[in-house]
């Protein structure tokens, strides 16, 4: 992987739509079986906090700005969805 160039805001896209489903993901695995049925969606968002730390770190803001974008495009695509259907339930 030495040919990747992980500072483009392309891959921090990539990078920032594809954490919170592996989270997801993992989260369906290993929780949803147990009888938890209610999901906090948000903590799967709040997930894209570990690349942007990393990013941060190694001072690639190009990436940063990837993982940003897609972290407020996840967060306004879950209050529509908490807002107009039953989906997600607030409180």
């Amino acid at each position: 992987m030495e040919n990747v160039d992980w500072d483009q805001t392309w891959m921090g896209l990539v990078i920032g739509f594809a954490t919170p489903v592996l989270v997801y993901i993992l989260y369906y695995f290993f929780v949803y079986d147990t009888g938890l049925r209610s999901m906090n969606v948000s903590l799967c968002v709040a997930s894209n906090l570990i690349p942007f730390y990393f990013y941060q770190k190694r001072e690639k803001f190009n990436g940063l700005k990837g993982v940003l974008i897609s972290t407020f495009i996840w967060a306004g695509l879950l209050v529509f969805l908490s807002f107009s259907t039953n989906y997600l339930r607030i409180g």
